[in-house]
């Protein structure tokens, strides 16, 4: 099966109306299905409750759509790593300070080197160091 990284800039528009896009969902159906196995940092699932609470301060998304989005989130099938140890943490620091990234999003950059698979999302800075790394699908 082939496994996939995906950031919650480009998850998000599987709970967020105004970013749906093709290429998002055409991940969740794969995912969902089996094909492919998406694996994200445990960071993921604390990015994806804020931007369903920013969503909602915002008012993008109603009370109910929020909790709505919870249950979608949670039910999505993926592998999630943990904390990685002190090597992965120096490479990371590493890409952050190479691409001028947050920790945050070189941690999936990281991840999708580490694992030598597509890195999914929508943030022009992690999309221009994909390409640089050749974790693109």
């Amino acid at each position: 099966m082939k496994q996939a990284v995906a950031d919650a800039s480009f998850c998000g528009a599987w709970i967020l109306p105004d970013e749906w896009s093709a290429e998002a969902d055409r991940l969740l159906t794969r995912t969902v299905k089996g094909s492919v196995q998406l694996v994200v940092p445990a960071l993921w699932h604390y990015e994806m409750g804020n931007l369903l609470r920013s969503a909602l301060r915002r008012k993008r998304l109603t009370v109910e759509d929020m909790w709505l989005g919870l249950e979608a989130v949670n039910r999505v099938p993926l592998s999630m790593e943990d904390l990685p140890g002190a090597p992965a943490r120096r490479r990371i620091l590493h890409l952050a300070l190479q691409f001028d990234l947050s920790f945050y999003d070189a941690s999936y950059l990281e991840l999708a080197d580490r694992l030598k698979v597509p890195l999914h999302t929508s943030d022009a800075c992690l999309k221009a160091a994909t390409k640089q790394l050749g974790l693109g699908e």
